[in-house]
C-alpha cells in the first residue's frame, strides 16, 4: 500500500490541506513514476490503494488543479469527463467522503459542459484555457460554480481529513 509515512501524533497535529497533501504525496509519485515508464497506474497502482485513497486519488488530483482559476475549473473538468473512468472515480470520491457541497458543484459544472457537447474524447479534445473568454454564460457559470467551490472546500477538506484521522491505517504507515 502506498501510504505516507507519518506517526499518529504527527499525523493529529497536521492542519486539514497539509494531512490529505501528505497521503496524496506517495500516491502521486507512485502515479508520475508509472507513466515514466509507459505503465497504466490503474492497473499497477492504483488496485493496491484502500477503498480511501481510492476514493482520494481521483478527487485530489482534479481539486489541485481545479482550484487554482475559473479556467482551470472548467478545462480540467472537460479533460477529466474525457476520461470518464477518472471522472467516476473523482465523483465517486466525494460521495466515499460524504461530500455534499463540491460533489454538487462538479456536477453542476459537468452539466454545463455536457450541454456544450462535453465530454470529448481525448482524440478530439479541444476545450481550451480561453474558451471562457469566447462564451460568456459559460464564463458566468463557472464564475459562479468557481466561487462556490473556494467557498465550499474547506468543509470538503475537513470532511476527507477526518476520515483519515478516523481511518489511520489505510492512508499512513
Amino acid at each position: 500500500m502506498l501510504t505516507a509515512k507519518l506517526r499518529v501524533e504527527e499525523m493529529n497535529a497536521m492542519d486539514d490541506l497539509a494531512l490529505i497533501s501528505a497521503c496524496f504525496a506517495p500516491m502521486i509519485r507512485a502515479y508520475k513514476e508509472a507513466e515514466t515508464k509507459g505503465e497504466d497506474f490503474s492497473e499497477s497502482g492504483f488496485r493496491t490503494l484502500s477503498k480511501g485513497q481510492q476514493a482520494l486519488f481521483p478527487f485530489w488530483a482534479y481539486c489541485t488543479h481545479v482550484v487554482k482559476s475559473e479556467a482551470d475549473l472548467y478545462w480540467w473538468t472537460a479533460y477529466f469527463m474525457a476520461r470518464p473512468k477518472r471522472w467516476l472515480g473523482v465523483l465517486s470520491g466525494l460521495r466515499f467522503f460524504g461530500d455534499i457541497a463540491t460533489l454538487g458543484i462538479a456536477e453542476n459544472m459537468a452539466a454545463a459542459l455536457a450541454m456544450r457537447n462535453h465530454p470529448r474524447s481525448l482524440d478530439r479534445f479541444d476545450a481550451a484555457f480561453d474558451d471562457l473568454l469566447k462564451e460568456a454564460e459559460l464564463a458566468d457559470i463557472t464564475a459562479s460554480l468557481y466561487g462556490r467551490l473556494l467557498a465550499g472546500l474547506p468543509s470538503t477538506c475537513r470532511a476527507i481529513a477526518d476520515h483519515i484521522r478516523r481511518h489511520p491505517h489505510d492512508f499512513i504507515a
